[in-house]
């Protein structure tokens, strides 16, 4: 299954004002089954607490339902370390999704999907290329939520081996040449693939010649040998710190970006109030919320957004508890970008409440 914006979307797309079941669950050896049981009994509760008889016993015969649909869902013997499923009440529908990160554990009945933990699993693991250089070729390799898949390799052929010193230099000219002309695939495979960010992994000085020739793409250098032969899956498990470090540092370089533009009067907005106005506007291009960040608000009449004790005089509203959801549910509607920024890189957001957003006009 693909996890991009688009499933996102879908998913914000299916309501039902009888309810959707989120449920979630890390796959971990004696943690993932009984923590989404427990969770599930919870939202039984409050079912039966409903008066509408009716409607209360259409979503626990629901609920009942889904129990062939829950034991798979946690079962530990099936694919993907965190996995979802959503299912509308009155529609029959289910959708599933798997990815190779943690998800977290829980059950929530609302009257869209619960969607933040998927955004911020997939924020955690962004489609990311990565070029295993060697002096024999390069390897791509396309990583994205947790799995690791080769995509391209490019064999160099070289008419000489450089054992004789006056060949050294022909074979450097020779493996620069070669190490161009990987690049436009390189290049290509950035947009197909829609990577966030590359990163050149093998002996310096031929990730250096690389990096030079994917320029202006401010490609990341890692330094290590990588045997032929070594499984996607191994290679990725060997960068996973740098990986992690990529992340945080594009995220703070986009919290960056965010507050200068606010801060000269650019298309940048920062705090609560400000962007949620804005994304009532629909002029939210990009999102920006702290991966930690707890929000209270409500929801009027037409439709709008409030935090806690913002709403204009004379409107009522719906409280929200969880205002983040509802950003996040709005701001995909509006076919924005939402990204969940990792707690280190969070920096002037966190001075902002938390939230921030690149504006349309």
């Amino acid at each position: 299954m693909v996890h991009d914006l688009s499933f996102l979307r879908e998913l914000v797309a299916m309501k039902d004002e009888m309810g959707v079941v989120s449920l979630y669950v890390t796959a971990e050896p004696g943690g993932g089954a009984p923590a989404l049981r427990e969770a599930l009994r919870a939202v039984r509760e409050r079912v039966r607490g409903w008066p509408d008889r009716i409607r209360r016993a259409t979503v626990l015969e629901h609920l009942d339902a889904l129990e062939p649909e829950v034991a798979e869902l946690a079962d530990p013997a099936a694919p993907g370390l965190g996995r979802a499923l959503f299912a509308p009440v009155c529609t029959g529908e289910i959708r599933r999704a798997t990815l190779q990160v943690p998800v977290g554990t829980t059950a929530v009945l609302e009257p869209t999907p619960y969607v933040r933990p998927m955004v911020t699993a997939m924020a955690t693991s962004a489609p990311a290329g990565v070029a295993v250089v060697r002096r024999e070729g390069v390897r791509l390799i396309d990583h994205r939520y947790g799995l690791a898949e080769d995509v391209h390799r490019s064999a160099f052929h070289l008419d000489c081996d450089g054992s004789a010193p006056r060949e050294r230099h022909r074979l450097e000219e020779c493996l620069i040449r070669c190490l161009h002309s990987a690049a436009p695939e390189i290049s290509n495979r950035i947009g197909a693939l829609r990577w966030s960010d590359v990163l050149l992994v093998g002996d310096p000085e031929l990730t250096r010649i690389l990096a030079e020739a994917l320029r202006p793409l401010d490609a990341v250098q890692i330094g290590a040998a990588v045997e032929d032969g070594l499984p996607a899956g191994e290679v990725i498990a060997r960068i996973a710190g740098e990986l992690a470090g990529v992340r945080v540092r594009r995220d703070a370089e986009l919290v960056q970006r965010v507050a200068d533009l606010a801060l000269t009067g650019g298309r940048g907005c920062l705090g609560l109030v400000p962007t949620l106005g804005l994304l009532n506007e629909g002029r939210v291009d990009c999102l920006l919320l702290d991966e930690n960040g707890r929000w209270r608000g409500g929801r009027g009449r037409d439709g709008f957004l409030y935090a806690a004790g913002r709403a204009p005089h004379g409107v009522e509203i719906v409280e929200e508890p969880d205002l983040g959801e509802r950003m996040i549910e709005r701001a995909l509607e509006s076919r924005a970008e939402v990204m969940t920024v990792h707690r280190d890189a969070v920096g002037t957001l966190s001075a902002h409440d938390g939230v921030g957003a690149l504006l349309r006009w």
